[in-house]
């Protein structure tokens, strides 16, 4: 009887043969860059592998890099690799000098057997919930020891029959997430624990102000003057309908907003909305009362952030494709908002509001009578999490001198 791994490595073989001959076509390779993700180049290692989806994931995963130079002995050459190929020079530039950065490889029993002869990943460290089938059963083949660890992690539900065993620590960002993936690695060796969101870790840095986070920008405001009354981290088009109502009500009151969309492709939709709407845009560092700064490049939350009195998170408005960071403000002070919506970070998000840490806006008619939260609430819940991520951190370095003996 066919077992389940082997039905799904055939799956990855297929999937792999047709990514091949699409790449063979220009314009899908351009598009797509599926030659990189078959093929590489990926550096000479050994190396310690470093995996997410995206910039959110890879932030973390910079920060946890540059702790790992300092506390690990002898810590090898580390590699980075994204799902997001127009996430790659980002990182590169934020990276510099610290790890190397390339695209992933595409899951795939060809591409995996290449990333592996070159790289020799010593360890994988995933973020958040990059659980590739793949990615696991070619580390279970590469150490006698489990060699995954799962950091900040997120889960719901894992694809039929993967494969647990290859990974030998897990840190989770709630009690939920960890009963979840207990319950579906019932037949596995390790224990995962509750260790907090990794999105503060920068907090761990010798220096938290100075960590790889902030080299998004080149430039810093110091700390400014409160003169934006409300940011919009990380907004999306769709969100557009309660976003306005939100924005109405600033303008009646004569509030500045500063608003950020997600995608930069996006900027100019909302542009034209807010001039349909007889809304005054101004540019970034302007702030206008009564009007709207709409940023139009990344890199630029910090410095928002310094001026600002309130914040609302995108995503929070839209159910897809999930909420955006809601610890930057929180870490910054700034009292934060977030719409009826948590993709991702339900359960955490609802622990957060729980705890008075941030407020939720069942709707945007809400935003009217909403009242700011209390900073020792916000204060009280971070240093709670901020305990979690610390402990999990120095169990992932036992993990990791153990593993590299």
């Amino acid at each position: 009887m066919i077992g389940i791994g082997t039905v799904i490595d055939l799956g990855r073989g297929i999937l792999g043969s047709a990514a091949k001959v699409v790449g063979s076509f220009p314009s899908f390779d351009r598009k797509y860059h599926i030659n990189r993700r078959l093929d590489g180049p990926w550096p000479e290692g050994p190396c310690l592998w470093l995996h997410g989806a995206s910039l959110g994931e890879c932030k973390v995963l910079l920060n946890l890099a540059e702790l790992l130079r300092r506390d690990l002995p002898n810590c090898p050459r580390i590699l980075l690799t994204t799902q997001k190929v127009e996430v790659v020079p980002v990182l590169e530039k934020m990276g510099e000098g610290l790890v190397d950065v390339s695209i992933a490889p595409a899951d795939t029993p060809a591409s995996m057997s290449k990333f592996i002869r070159k790289v020799q990943p010593q360890t994988l460290i995933l973020a958040e919930n990059e659980l590739w089938p793949g990615y696991l059963s070619s580390m279970s083949r590469t150490s006698l020891k489990p060699s995954v660890a799962l950091v900040s992690g997120r889960f719901r539900k894992a694809f039929p029959g993967i494969d647990f065993s290859s990974i030998g620590f897990a840190c989770m960002q709630t009690e939920a997430d960890r009963q979840r993936i207990s319950e579906s690695a019932l037949s596995s060796k390790f224990w995962p624990m509750v260790g907090g969101d990794w999105k503060i870790i920068s907090f761990l840095h010798d220096n938290p102000t100075e960590h790889l986070g902030a080299r998004e920008s080149e430039t810093a405001t110091g700390e400014g003057s409160k003169d934006v009354d409300l940011a919009l981290l990380s907004v999306h088009f769709p969100e557009w309908e309660a976003l306005s109502e939100i924005i109405r009500v600033c303008k009646l009151r004569n509030k500045s907003v500063v608003l950020m969309p997600r995608r930069l492709e996006e900027v100019e939709l909302f542009r034209q909305e807010l001039q349909t709407n007889n809304v005054k845009v101004v540019e970034w560092p302007q702030v206008r009362q009564g009007g709207v700064t709409l940023i139009d490049q990344f890199g630029l939350t910090g410095q928002i952030l310094e001026r600002a009195r309130q914040s609302l998170v995108g995503g929070s408005f839209c159910p897809k494709p999930g909420i955006h960071d809601f610890w930057e403000p929180l870490l910054a002070k700034v009292p934060t908002c977030v719409g009826p919506y948590a993709g991702g970070h339900e359960d955490l998000v609802e622990e957060l509001v729980q705890e008075g840490a941030i407020a939720r806006l069942s709707s945007a008619s809400d935003f009217e009578n909403l009242d700011l939260v209390d900073e020792k609430q916000m204060q009280g819940c971070l240093d709670l999490e901020k305990e979690k991520v610390s402990d999990s951190y120095q169990q992932l370095l036992r993990f990791l001198e153990d593993l590299l003996k």
